[in-house]
C-alpha cells in the first residue's frame, strides 16, 4: 500500500519560492536545528569543504568565519542566491546529489545537514557520492534525523507526522557500513531522531 505523503511538493521550484523566507520557517519549525552548525564543523579550522544541498548557506557562512574555503552544492537556483548574497566567495554549483559534478577527492571536508531525509531521495547514492568527493584522510559529517537506538510511541508518532510532509528518519550507520565504513554518532536531540554522524575518509573497513 502506498504511504500519503507530502514529498512530491519538495521540488527545486518548490524551495526555488522559499529561499527567501526559509532560514525564518526553518527556526521556526525545527528549533533542534539551530546552533548545530559549530557541532558539525568543530575542529575544522583550514582546507575546503562542500556542503551538500546547502540550501541558504546558513553552515557555510559559520564556516567562512572558521577560515574554511567553501564550496556549496544544492539543485535550488534561488537557494544559491541566497548563499551568494551572504557568502561572495563561496564556490557554488547547480547539480545533482547522486552525481556531483566534481572530481574524485577533490574536499577535505563534505558535509551536510537536513537535506537527505526524505522519503523519494536516494540516500545511499548521495552518500557514495560524498565519500567519492573526499580526500583520503578527510571526513564527511552529516547532521540529520535517524531512527533511535529505541523506538517509542513517541518517536513512532514524529516519524508518521515527518512522513505526511516528505521527510524520514534514515539508517545512516547502517548505510555508511554497507559502504565499507563505520560512522562515529552522537545524538543531538529530538527524543535521540538528530544524529550527528563522522566518517573519515580512509578508515573503510579491511
Amino acid at each position: 500500500m502506498k504511504r500519503l505523503t507530502l514529498a512530491g511538493i519538495w521540488t527545486p521550484a518548490t524551495y526555488d519560492r522559499l529561499s527567501k523566507y526559509y532560514d525564518s520557517l526553518t527556526g521556526l519549525l525545527f528549533p533542534s536545528v539551530e546552533g548545530t552548525q559549530e557541532r558539525v564543523l568543530r575542529g575544522l579550522s583550514a582546507g575546503s569543504i562542500l556542503d551538500v544541498g546547502c540550501g541558504t548557506g546558513t553552515l557555510l557562512a559559520v564556516a567562512q568565519a572558521h577560515g574554511l574555503e567553501c564550496h556549496g552544492l544544492d539543485t535550488s537556483v534561488g537557494m544559491l542566491q541566497q548563499v551568494s548574497s551572504k557568502i561572495p566567495e563561496a564556490a557554488l554549483t547547480r547539480g545533482s546529489y547522486y552525481q556531483m559534478p566534481f572530481p574524485d577527492e577533490c574536499f577535505d571536508c563534505v558535509v551536510e545537514t537536513n537535506a537527505l531525509g526524505g522519503v523519494a531521495i536516494d540516500v545511499p547514492s548521495a552518500l557514495a557520492e560524498m565519500l567519492r568527493v573526499c580526500r583520503a584522510g578527510g571526513e564527511v559529517r552529516i547532521v540529520d534525523y535517524a531512527p533511535p537506538p529505541k523506538e517509542t510511541w513517541t518517536h513512532r508518532l514524529l516519524r508518521g507526522l515527518g512522513i505526511l510532509i516528505g521527510d524520514e528518519p534514515q539508517d545512516f550507520w547502517g548505510i555508511f557500513s554497507e559502504l565499507g565504513c563505520e560512522a562515529e554518532v552522537e545524538a543531538l536531540g529530538g527524543h535521540g531522531m538528530y544524529q550527528f554522524f563522522r566518517v573519515e575518509k580512509g578508515g573503510d573497513k579491511e
